[in-house]
């Protein structure tokens, strides 16, 4: 080239469908990958759904006394079903709606609420440290397994089961932060 000569015309958009079309395609790959994922999530929950729904059916159909109304809600409700007599759990959570204003900058959260939360959890926590340890058991002490759990607890070595003896000091305070 000589160098006397005027500079090249550069187009400014040069790479411009280049840049696109890398985008798309990543953007694509992305969506694809996190479908996997969901779909794979999907099959796995349902799984483990019908699994647990199969157990509580082959119990049912067997006649097991042991098998209370209380037993057969907790099961329902580990499997996400709908409890015997009570309406589906999607009808009972009331429609939120997201504005885009909240989704681009953040939803406010609501001091009061934050207490109140706070309270309920120091509430549950003071319950469970003043609860008595001896209603704590190892599964070989108690008369039978809980229903449902079959030889679950019972296949561990004893001695890897924690078992506290102590009870808790009442002079010590729970601190949250």
């Amino acid at each position: 080239m000589d160098p006397l000569a005027p500079p090249l015309r550069r187009r400014p958009f040069r790479y411009a469908f280049h840049i696109l079309s890398g985008l798309a395609m990543t953007s694509l790959a992305l969506h694809i990958i996190n479908q996997r994922d969901a779909h794979r999530s999907d099959r796995l929950h349902l799984a483990t759904k019908t699994t647990i729904l199969e157990e509580l059916t082959g119990r049912i159909r067997s006649g097991d006394p042991s098998l209370t109304l209380d037993e057969v809600n907790k099961v329902m409700k580990l499997a996400e079903t709908h409890t015997l007599g009570a309406p589906p759990s999607d009808a009972e959570k009331p429609q939120e709606t997201t504005s885009w204003r909240d989704t681009i900058f953040g939803k406010k959260r609501d001091p009061r609420k934050d207490e109140q939360e706070l309270e309920d959890a120091k509430k549950i926590w003071e319950e469970a440290l003043s609860e008595s340890p001896k209603k704590l058991t190892i599964a070989s002490e108690a008369q039978a397994p809980p229903p449902g759990l079959g030889s679950a607890i019972t296949s561990y070595p004893q001695s890897s089961l924690p078992v506290t003896t102590q009870a808790p000091k009442k002079s010590e305070k729970a601190v949250f932060y």
